[in-house]
């Protein structure tokens, strides 16, 4: 099972790179603005109307946010391929708390434009709770022969 949990964390972990990957090339290589625009279902008479710092900000906030779950992406996927495979409970309850707090402030900060970029949020906190869940039960079970041999 915490092959099958890792295994399913790793996806999350491939999706957020690469959607951050992409959001990044669009906003600096491309430069475009920030498809929060798009999501937040801006018309193009109120991007017109919003003000050059504005949307300043929005892409300015669209690269910090994105370049740091790119980074949680690359530096998450070897501790669940190496320490979370091997067991290790500093491991999993690192991956619970990094990525649990994550997926919460993802459906916080889409809640403020309501919730246009829902369907990602619930496929990548399926995906979490899904990998979390397969992961828990081998990682904190107690091995009860080996607890009676300690404690007798």
């Amino acid at each position: 099972m915490l092959k099958r949990g890792s295994t399913v964390l790793s996806i999350w972990c491939g999706i957020n790179f690469i959607l951050a990957f992409i959001i990044l090339s669009y906003v600096i290589v491309l430069k475009q603005n920030s498809p929060i625009l798009q999501v937040a279902s801006f018309s193009e008479a109120e991007i017109a109307g919003l003000g050059a710092k504005t949307i300043a900000a929005l892409n300015c906030f669209t690269i910090l946010y994105n370049s740091c779950s790119l980074i949680v992406s690359v530096l998450t996927w070897p501790l669940i391929r190496k320490n979370l495979v091997a067991g290790e409970r500093s491991a999993f309850w690192t991956l619970v708390f990094v990525i649990g707090f994550i997926e919460v402030m993802a459906f916080l900060a889409s809640s403020y434009i309501g919730h246009g970029r829902w369907q990602v949020n619930v496929l990548q906190s399926i995906l979490y709770v899904v990998g979390i869940g397969l992961s828990a039960y081998p990682i904190l079970k107690t091995n009860n022969r080996l607890h009676t041999q300690t404690a007798g």
